[in-house]
């Protein structure tokens, strides 16, 4: 079975599509960076930058929780986003 990686999915892309898979679209679903680094086995430096960099395309949200942590969910953009890597 084929992976992300087999059809050259960039870390960018791989950070929306885990966002819309696990449903975080919403503050409720936000993620934060070091629950996504570990899903995808990388650096959570690399990805809190990508994921600024989402926020700053319109693509993501981020706030901050009530424990302090930073958290991260898709607009409605960025679920749009996800689904044009699809078609």
């Amino acid at each position: 079975m084929k992976g992300l990686d087999d059809y050259g999915v960039s870390l960018s892309e791989k950070l929306l599509i885990t966002l819309h898979n696990l449903c975080a679209t919403s503050g409720e679903m936000a993620k934060r960076p070091d629950e996504l680094a570990q899903m995808l086995q990388v650096d959570v430096n690399e990805v809190t930058q990508i994921l600024d960099r989402h926020v700053s395309e319109g693509y993501a949200v981020s706030f901050t929780d009530h424990e302090g942590n930073r958290r991260y969910h898709l607009t409605s953009r960025g679920i749009i986003r996800v689904c044009s890597l699809f078609s």
